[in-house]
């Protein structure tokens, strides 16, 4: 959860340091860029040497350069601060990476594997509701400086905690292997599936700036739009339960094509809401209805979210799979933030109900990009299943950056 705490914590704190605003959502977004940067090079690492030993380094560092940062979050230069919060992200080891990949080797089971998936992808909505409101209520109750202090020592000990974990310590690193030849298919298929990711990913901080832009065109509180896209996690926590509960037959690349058309589908109907108020629909039954139109969105995001993993994991050999994952880490962080750029371009440009159609010209674009490139994600999955059974190579020959 520390994960999804951080940025909120590293904003109120600096704001309530009388810091201006575009310092403190830059000292956040410098943690972000830190976090894409470093999560796949610790990943490779964790791949390489076991997990645990590389969590009892990175996690009190991390844990450390936060609680500096709030310590000097009042009196350090600016760019002191933003170097902290960096370094933070840096050092910040991709721990859900890690829980992805240790799930491969923990059974062979591919039924049990998908409910994992599906787990996985509803405790994640479930954390980035409940991550930045613990922040909210331990700044409001203690001050929002101890609120990143408290954010630091449970990233800290999150981290060393779950490396002390038994079936984490017993993960070692895995041998260098020779690296496949590299082929265009291969690109091709990482590239669009990465990309895909990342749209959707696009589609989350699209819509937090799209319901604004939308209530505060008919006149409502903006300080709605929170809550409003809350019931969109609702919604996908839902999804989430229950698609993890049903045994699913066929393989993961259709499953994943139909959950894009239906998430397609259910958001491009958002824009109605704002054709409803324009056609004299009240204010207050156009939040009801967009609140619904939301709820139901997001019912297929989580099972949308497990499958992409599941896809991931598929194509990637497991000597390479905490590295992976990370990378998925780092595209999805690309895409919130340009998400979010994107949709208030729009909005100023073209209007509330242009900007609630981003999201669905998100996971259209998803869906498109995927779909090109069913052959060669097919025979990225061929690949990766041989190439878990060739021996590893001797300690000495150094293995090639992976593929995603």
């Amino acid at each position: 959860m520390a994960g999804t705490m951080v940025p909120i914590a590293l904003l109120l704190a600096l704001v309530q340091s009388d810091r201006a605003v575009a310092v403190a959502s830059g000292a956040g977004a410098a943690y972000a860029l830190g976090n894409a940067v470093g999560g796949p090079v610790i990943g490779r690492l964790m791949d390489r040497r076991g997990p645990a030993p590389v969590l009892r380094i990175t996690g009190p560092v991390a844990g450390g350069l936060l609680t500096a940062t709030a310590l000097g979050a009042s009196s350090a230069p600016t760019g002191l601060l933003f170097a902290a919060a960096c370094c933070a992200g840096l050092a910040t080891a991709p721990v859900g990476a890690s829980a992805r990949a240790i799930w491969q080797d923990l059974t062979d089971d591919e039924d049990l594997r998908k409910r994992a998936y599906a787990f996985e992808s509803t405790l994640s909505e479930l954390l980035f509701v409940l991550g930045p409101s613990v922040v909210s209520a331990l700044g409001w109750l203690l001050g929002a400086r101890t609120a990143l202090l408290a954010t630091a020592v449970l990233l800290a000990t999150g981290a060393v905690g779950y490396g002390q974990a038994g079936v984490v310590r017993r993960r070692a690193g895995a041998p260098a292997r020779r690296a496949p030849r590299r082929d265009t298919r291969r690109g091709a298929a990482a590239l669009s599936v990465l990309a895909a990711i990342a749209l959707t990913a696009a589609l989350s901080s699209a819509l937090a700036v799209a319901v604004t832009a939308a209530l505060r065109g008919q006149g409502s509180a903006a300080e709605l739009a929170g809550s409003l896209v809350a019931l969109q996690s609702v919604g996908s926590v839902a999804g989430g339960l229950v698609y993890g509960a049903r045994s699913r037959g066929g393989d993961t690349f259709r499953r994943y094509i139909r959950l894009l058309v239906i998430l397609t589908l259910a958001l491009a109907a958002l824009p109605t809401a704002v054709l409803a108020h324009r056609a004299g629909l009240s204010a207050a039954w156009t939040l009801v209805l967009l609140g619904g139109l939301l709820a139901l969105s997001g019912l297929p995001m989580a099972p949308t979210g497990a499958e992409e993993f599941q896809l991931i994991g598929e194509m990637t050999a497991r000597h390479r799979m905490t590295e992976a994952f990370a990378g998925v880490g780092s595209f999805i962080a690309v895409g919130g933030a340009l998400g979010s750029a994107v949709t208030g371009a729009v909005a100023d440009g073209a209007g509330s109900v242009a900007a609630l159609g981003v999201p669905a010209a998100c996971t259209c674009a998803a869906l498109l990009l995927t779909l090109a490139a069913r052959r060669p994600i097919a025979a990225v999955v061929a690949a990766a299943r041989e190439e878990d059974r060739v021996p590893a190579t001797t300690p000495d020959i150094e293995s090639h950056s992976h593929e995603h």
